[in-house]
């Protein structure tokens, strides 16, 4: 069975201290092509996400200068997150449950990554390839 660890065992966990502006995060996102960034504090604690959600709602739609405003003022809370140990049916589940696209990992009480809908989908994807490829070996087609 597949699990979070092994989702995200190959990829550099994305971060950005709290006292990074929306303008770095944006820029830090975009070069890594992802839609969310966990923000950590200088302890290297996990506090907030910042998605690019977050940069509409709380940055560009109030008119805010995105260089002159720390990700810690417009990140969002963390709501749920997932272990390593679960698998990505669960990650769905609680995505679907709390409305989000992105989930922080954790192993043990200490943040190792960022889980995506994309990572998801990509297991989901991959899944399916191997029962069809077994159906047609099972078939002989």
């Amino acid at each position: 069975m597949i699990t979070i660890a092994d989702v995200i065992r190959d990829r550099e966990p994305y971060s950005l201290r709290e006292s990074a502006t929306a303008l770095d995060a944006a820029e830090y996102m975009t070069s890594r092509n992802i839609g969310a960034v966990c923000v950590l504090s200088e302890a290297e604690e996990l506090t907030g996400i910042f998605s690019e959600r977050d940069l509409l709602r709380r940055v560009v739609l109030p008119k805010l200068d995105p260089a002159g405003v720390p990700v810690r003022d417009v990140m969002s809370a963390i709501d749920v997150f997932i272990e390593c140990s679960d698998t990505p049916h669960q990650a769905l589940e609680r995505m679907e449950q709390h409305g989000t696209r992105h989930l922080p990992v954790m192993r043990g009480g200490q943040w190792v990554g960022m889980l995506s809908m994309r990572d998801i989908m990509r297991v989901e994807l991959s899944e399916q390839g191997d029962e069809l490829r077994l159906l047609h070996e099972m078939t002989g087609l």
